[in-house]
């Protein structure tokens, strides 16, 4: 294990990085909407990627016959998971943001 650190810390903080990096490099304020677009991004890709490799030799017969919609839900807490932290980041910076406009 490279961090002793379950895989929704490792999630959170991938989140983070990202949407920090974002604003670094793109030289936005914290407060930028747009920054929150590429963690979305990756953390579909990844779990696109958990879906196709999880299922992609024994296709949804591994699930019986549930189909692929729960599939999606099973896979969307680790997209929420990753994407709750730079969320709050964001509407922190947002309300200081406005706080300090008076």
């Amino acid at each position: 294990m490279l961090l002793p650190l379950s895989s929704d810390a490792i999630l959170v903080l991938a989140g983070l990085a990202v949407y920090l990096a974002t604003c670094l490099v793109c030289r936005h304020p914290l407060t930028w909407g747009w920054a929150l677009a590429p963690g979305v991004c990756l953390a579909v890709l990844l779990e696109a990627w958990e879906i196709w490799d999880s299922y992609g030799q024994a296709g949804l017969a591994k699930l019986g016959a549930s189909g692929l919609l729960p599939v999606a839900a099973e896979h969307s807490s680790d997209v929420l998971v990753m994407n709750i932290a730079p969320l709050a980041v964001f509407a922190a910076a947002c309300a200081m943001r406005r706080f300090a406009r008076g």
